[in-house]
């Protein structure tokens, strides 16, 4: 089988072990002569440019003097990849273990195997054997992983279309892209930016499938674990922006009354752990309530847009896929 060019591209901030693991284990079961690997360095001061430039002379490296956040820098990882004619691009984290020789092949096989499957995902799992990743469901709640935390217990060993899969290991056709466009750069630093590529696939008409094989570990939090507090603050002002995005004008106003009025409310009280009385007001109402409302200010702010981007999607059919 003579394989597409592929091109893959890993994002680095500081992770050169983790760094060092993913290009060791991707390298040693990739056999494809046709894949191609780009690395976008987010300003690394550990020693990590230092550590792939000897180790990995083969990986293609894009140096950035700040840290331009996941999409911005995948996005130029993904420019380089269409103007030299890859037929398909894969987003890896630089937190991921291959453990499968034939991991490649076989994402490959799946979006080949159907014209209308525009990206695939694969099952992920923790260090521990448990499952991270077995494609995503999106509800008016918000987004969340099938499988996560569970045993692997076979229960998703079927290859299904799914809503969303992550960003973290993600085969794109190349003529998809040229289609949706790249990675909304509004979802920066990181979070939802995987999930609203795969809603903008499927409004196009392609199917977003998972595959139970390969399964790869992910050693998933090392990266955003260095965001620190900011990392839960992060999460939801991208989750406003993707329901704003995405979300049917009645579903919007579903959710923010439903779940946003409770989040506010929230802020400010305290209930007892069973729900009943008595309540409390928080000692730290005030900064709690502060963070809700500065999460929501981005998307306000570009709240004009916003609706621009509704618009473009709007006009491809009746509705969105949610």
């Amino acid at each position: 089988m003579v394989y597409p060019l592929t091109y893959l591209v890993i994002i680095n901030w500081n992770g050169r072990e983790i760094l060092r693991k993913c290009l060791t284990t991707l390298f040693d079961n990739t056999k494809s002569k046709n894949a191609r690997v780009v690395l976008v360095d987010n300003a690394s001061i550990d020693g990590s440019i230092e550590m792939l430039q000897e180790d990995f002379p083969q990986v293609q490296l894009i140096k950035n003097e700040t840290n331009m956040g996941f999409s911005i820098a995948n996005n130029q990882g993904i420019r380089i990849a269409l103007a030299n004619g890859a037929i398909q691009v894969l987003l890896l984290n630089n937190d991921i273990e291959i453990t499968d020789v034939k991991w490649l092949e076989t994402l490959t096989a799946v979006l080949e195997s159907d014209q209308k499957i525009g990206v695939v995902g694969c099952k992920l799992l923790y260090p521990n054997g448990k499952i991270q990743h077995a494609g995503g469901v999106i509800k008016l709640r918000g987004a969340y992983n099938r499988g996560e935390r569970e045993q692997d217990t076979g229960r998703y060993d079927k290859v299904q279309f799914v809503d969303y899969v992550t960003g973290a290991a993600l085969l794109i056709r190349a003529k998809v892209i040229r289609e949706i466009g790249l990675l909304d750069e509004g979802f920066t630093p990181i979070y939802w930016e995987d999930t609203d590529w795969c809603v903008r696939a499927r409004l196009y008409g392609y199917k977003i499938a998972y595959t139970p094989k390969p399964t790869l570990i992910h050693h998933c939090g090392i990266d955003t674990a260095k965001f620190g507090s900011s990392k839960t603050f992060i999460f939801r002002e991208g989750a406003i922006r993707f329901f704003l995005l995405n979300f049917q004008t009645k579903d919007i106003i579903k959710r923010i009354i439903k779940f946003e009025t409770k989040a506010a409310i929230a802020c400010l009280i305290r209930r007892n752990p069973n729900g009943h009385l008595p309540i409390a007001l928080r000692s730290d109402a005030s900064t709690r309530l502060l963070l809700f409302v500065k999460a929501w200010l981005p998307s306000i702010r570009d709240l004009k847009g916003i609706i621009a981007l509704r618009r473009q999607r709007f006009k491809l059919g009746e509705k969105l896929p949610l």
